[in-house]
């Protein structure tokens, strides 16, 4: 008896903290987030990391890119009466690169909704995926030491326009 009781009291302490789990987000530049988590009541550092991730993934794929790269990440255990807490700052890409993460596999429909409904509410615009052979024709005009494979390599690898100039100077 005395167990059937403590587990409807975790249980009713649980449903709050699950039911009011939403997502939070900062938008810094047009892909670059800031994605935080708090836990209300009873879980650990690695559980606000967990849905931190989780909520960067949902945001991911609800603006509209495919993968996401972590710039920063922040989390604290709390104190006694504190509540533990993540963040992480990420930037968003259309493709997969070095130290990206796919969006889909971790992504939550839920959170996708919710996000959905606060960029929409913030005005948000998706961006279009840029068409790499497009910026690889559009380089390659402007320089004359790198193969056309080079210069889509470097825009699949998310340089930009002046980083792929300054690597491959015209010649002359």
């Amino acid at each position: 008896m005395k167990r059937t009781i403590f587990v409807a009291f975790v249980a009713l302490l649980a449903l709050p903290q699950a039911a009011s789990a939403i997502i939070t987000f900062s938008q810094l530049d047009d892909d670059v987030f800031v994605v935080s988590h708090r836990i209300k009541a009873i879980g650990s550092r690695a559980r606000a990391m967990k849905l931190v991730y989780e909520k960067t993934a949902s945001l991911c794929v609800a603006a509209g890119f495919s993968h996401y790269r972590m710039l920063e990440q922040e989390s604290n255990a709390g104190q006694q009466y504190e509540s533990a807490n993540a963040s992480i700052q990420v930037q968003f890409y259309f493709e997969d690169g070095e130290g990206r993460v796919e969006c889909e596999r971790t992504a939550s429909p839920e959170y996708v909704q919710q996000a959905q409904a606060k960029l929409a509410k913030i005005g948000y615009v998706k961006p279009e995926a840029p068409d790499p052979a497009a910026a690889a024709d559009e380089l390659a005009g402007s320089t004359g030491a790198c193969t056309i494979e080079q210069i889509t390599a470097m825009v699949r690898a998310g340089l930009s326009d002046a980083q792929v100039k300054a690597a491959c100077p015209p010649e002359g």
